[in-house]
């Protein structure tokens, strides 16, 4: 349906915070099945999520008023996702020692274009250990397939260099 074949999406994120906090933040975005996106936020320390269903996108879609067809929605959604205007905002207990009681991401497709504002949910115990494992493993599993995907391409261009039919 929707997320079939979804590529997961990795990226450091550019944070706005009220806390002192100075560690970086890593966005992982995947889907579990083609009707659901997940998106985690992590600083290895702590994590944070949100679940968007199709329905809950349809209403993020209302909300921000886009138009067109599903997939446009959906293009400009994962596409402000990739964007290098992606954004974590933190926002720090003002009763604590600077502790994050809230973050949300902000998501522009490109400067000018519509904001999305995602609401997320901080993890905390087992959850949030499953959340930052599940990052370090997907992130591994993504570099392997790089990788292999670069000495695949590698391997199938050196025989064509070297081929000697192709010398005249």
């Amino acid at each position: 349906m929707a997320f079939e074949d979804f590529d997961p999406i990795f990226t450091k994120l550019k944070v706005e915070r009220t806390s002192q906090s100075s560690s970086p933040f890593f966005l992982h975005v995947y889907a579990p099945d083609s009707s659901h996106l997940v998106i985690h936020v992590t600083n290895i320390y702590d994590a944070w999520e949100a679940r968007l269903s199709l329905s809950m996108l349809e209403d993020i879609r209302d909300i921000v008023g886009i138009g067109g067809s599903w997939s446009e929605f959906a293009d400009y959604f994962i596409t402000s996702l990739k964007s290098q205007d992606l954004k974590l905002v933190l926002e720090a207990d003002s009763n604590s020692d600077g502790n994050v009681s809230h973050a949300k991401l902000v998501a522009q497709k490109s400067k000018g274009m519509p904001l999305i504002t995602i609401p997320l949910t901080k993890l905390v115990d087992s959850t949030s250990m499953e959340v930052k494992l599940n990052f370090c493993s997907s992130l591994f599993d993504a570099f392997e397939i790089k990788s292999m995907e670069c000495s695949l391409v590698k391997g199938a261009t050196l025989p064509f260099i070297l081929h000697p039919s192709f010398e005249s």
